[in-house]
């Protein structure tokens, strides 16, 4: 049996932009890979792909084909074995730790861990595939593919710049029992925004152009300037509770605190661990409501 650790996300930076053909927004995102992991293991089995879920947030996740593991495992025997009578047969677990539909892309990170753990044993695969593959299953699973500390991303966050990262910080993440639609965040900011801003073309009318460059995005100071999440105010509109929650959060002197993704996750980064676990304890109260609390380092 093969093992890898399925790493959540943050997006420091959450950038969105016009619509393109495809009905899909522009985004420019940065994301760092944190300690908070599922775990995927892969075993031979006798015929297709099967999968079992277990973990502390196995809730609600898919048992079958729709699982991301399983399209992940589909896509890469249809490009290693062509011919669909020579494809092996493969047994999935995966152990959740990592809150579903939270904007830390645990479903991604899963899927990505797959296709690596295939890569290792089954058909000749290369790196240029496993992009590939990725890319046509959906937002966030190249991040997890490359395995780097941090990126940042355009289009459907499949354009990467993998970047080295500053030193690992501690950082909270504070989740509600709140789940909050993707198709539904975007479309509450188109309805927010001005003609002017719904038809922003490119990133670069929206500030890219401005971003300091890679070396200079290895220091903390640098991130906590670049912050920002255009999905936050929207998304705060329709669901107060998670904007209070953050003002929560910033009161305890984070250098960084956001949504990521469209949420509904919220993070916290400290200097140091003290302050850290300090903060840990001050936002108890609200674990005890049903949010779930982790304690992480990010990036990694």
């Amino acid at each position: 049996m093969m093992r890898s650790l399925a790493q959540a996300k943050i997006n420091l930076r959450h950038r969105v932009f016009a619509r393109d053909e495809a009905g899909f927004h522009g985004v420019e995102t940065l994301l760092l890979r944190t300690s908070l992991a599922d775990e995927v293991c892969i075993e031979a089995s006798e015929a297709g792909i099967s999968i079992a879920v277990d973990g502390p947030l196995s809730a609600g996740v898919p048992e079958g084909p729709e699982n991301l593991c399983c399209l992940a495992a589909e896509k890469f025997f249809e490009r290693a074995y062509p011919r669909r009578k020579t494809r092996p047969g493969i047994h999935i677990r995966l152990t959740k730790r990592i809150p579903s539909a939270s904007g830390l892309g645990g479903g991604s990170a899963d899927a990505a861990a797959t296709l690596r753990l295939l890569a290792t044993r089954w058909g000749d695969v290369t790196e240029r595939d496993l992009i590939a593959i990725s890319g046509e299953l959906g937002s966030d699973i190249t991040f997890g593919v490359l395995g780097v500390p941090m990126a940042l991303g355009w289009e459907r966050g499949r354009r990467l710049l993998p970047l080295r990262g500053p030193r690992p910080r501690p950082a909270l993440l504070l989740t509600p029992p709140i789940a909050v639609s993707t198709p539904a965040a975007y479309q509450w900011l188109r309805a927010g925004r001005t003609v002017e801003e719904t038809t922003m073309a490119t990133p670069e009318v929206g500030g890219a152009a401005v971003l300091p460059g890679p070396t200079r995005m290895t220091q903390w100071a640098t991130l906590e300037r670049i912050a920002r999440n255009d999905l936050e105010a929207p998304v705060f509109e329709n669901h107060p509770e998670l904007g209070t929650a953050l003002d929560t959060l910033r009161a305890l002197d984070p250098s960084c605190a956001g949504m990521t993704g469209s949420g509904s996750t919220l993070f916290a980064i400290f200097e140091d661990r003290a302050s850290c676990a300090k903060a840990s304890q001050k936002v108890g109260s609200l674990v005890a409501d049903g949010w779930n609390l982790e304690e992480v380092q990010l990036p990694v």
